[in-house]
Parts: C-alpha cells; structure tokens; sequence
C-alpha cells in the first residue's frame, strides 16, 4: 500500500505524522504496525536536505519501500538562535529546484517520475503550526470547554514566542482547572507536549492561521508535486 513519507529535521516526528493523518482522515498512526501506516515521519539530518544527491537518494529509498509521496520539512526558525539558517534554506531550496530539473531528464515511465515530491518550510516551526489552533492546546491538557484563546496568525512568530504562548495557554488551564502541574508549565516543557496537541489541531481552523501549514495540508492528498507547485517564499496562498 502506498504510503505518505515526511522527512524533518525534528527529533521529535510524531506530531507530523498525526497531524497529516488527522488531516487525512485515517487513524492516528501506530508504530506498533508500522506496514500498515499510512502516514509515516523520520528525521534526517541538515545535510540530507541541502544537497540534491541526498534529496535524491532518500525519495529513491522511499520509492522502494512503496511510497508515492514523500514531503521534506524543515524550520525556517529564528534567525537569533540559527544564524546560518537563511544560508541553509536556500541550499534546501537549490537542491530541491535541481531534484526536480532531474526528474524532467527521466522517461515518462521512470518510477521516480510517479512519486509526488514537496519542499516545505514551516514558518517557522512545528509550534507554530500547533498553536494556530490555540483551542487544541486547552484540550489537550484538559482544559475547560469555557476557556476559549484568543487566535492569532501564527506565522511569524518566533519559536520562543510560540513556545511562550503555548506555555501560558497550559498554565491559565491549570489555574482554571486548579492543576498546579500546569501552572508551573514553562516554556522549555512545551517541546515534548506537541505529542499530545497534534491529535486536537482542527485543520481547518489552523490553516487559515499559518499559511505554511496551509500548504502542508494541501500536499499532503498528493494530488500535486512541489515541483509542479512549489512552495511559495511569501503568503501566496
């Protein structure tokens, strides 16, 4: 059975796969089955995403394991905490526009050519796109139905400050709930909960809140390749 594949360069890739199969409308994914799962996330490394003969390797070693569409996911993240990561994502993008130059160069029945392939940068991180349902963040703590965040566009905050708003969503549960767990939640916390949110984000209030995972949305039904529409660089969408 064909299968979703994203590579990202997060350690933590589950909430990426639950948040495409959520999307998809298929059960969360189970790595207790993994050949049954139709959505599946691994890491790579930077490297893996910047030069094209990687980008090529992984989507052939994908192909092979039967996937028919397979999306690469990086952070643009902040510029303070990653000073070269603007030189990083433009070498993602080079080598992502020569990947598909080469897949032009192939016979039209080439397997490769059947594979839908997308770049994506998430602006500008995985909490970004989980905070662009704040809703999801007060049920996935067990916060009160009453408490409702107010949203925001998500796609310019920084991943400290999406960090911090997360942050302060789970400590107004906790103080409405009484849960002094939670009112001690800090920032720092908020990295290893993303687990749990992914299952409650609504795609269809979150895309309209980050036009990146927007886009996400969109690829993930592989019924268009990021070559035939690349990601746009600004809020084209």
């Amino acid at each position: 059975m064909a299968f979703v594949q994203i590579f990202v360069e997060d350690e933590l890739t589950d909430p990426y796969e639950i948040l495409a199969a959520r999307a998809l409308g298929v059960n969360a994914p189970d790595r207790r089955q993994s050949r049954r799962r139709r959505v599946r996330a691994a890491r790579l490394k930077m490297s893996e995403f910047t030069r094209m003969d990687s980008l090529l390797d992984t989507v052939r070693r994908a192909c092979r394991a039967g996937s028919r569409c397979v999306l690469f996911v990086l952070d643009e993240e902040d510029y303070n905490a990653s000073p070269d990561r603007s030189a990083r994502l433009t070498e993602f993008r080079e080598a992502f526009e020569a990947f598909c130059r080469y897949l032009e160069t192939l016979p039209p029945d080439d397997q490769l050519r059947q594979v839908k392939v997308t770049r994506i940068v998430s602006k500008t991180c995985l909490e970004c796109w989980l905070l662009a349902d704040p809703q999801a963040v007060v049920q996935a703590v067990g916060g009160p139905s009453s408490y409702r965040p107010q949203t925001h566009n998500t796609e310019r905050h920084s991943p400290r400050q999406a960090r911090e708003q997360i942050a302060h969503i789970v400590r107004e549960v906790g103080k409405r709930t009484g849960n002094r767990r939670l009112v001690r939640a800090g920032s720092r916390s908020v990295k290893t909960i993303g687990v749990k949110i992914a299952p409650y984000v609504e795609p269809e209030q979150a895309r309209r809140r980050n036009f990146s995972l927007d886009y996400f949305y969109d690829m993930i039904r592989c019924e268009q390749s990021g070559c035939e529409r690349p990601f746009p660089e600004q809020e084209e969408l």
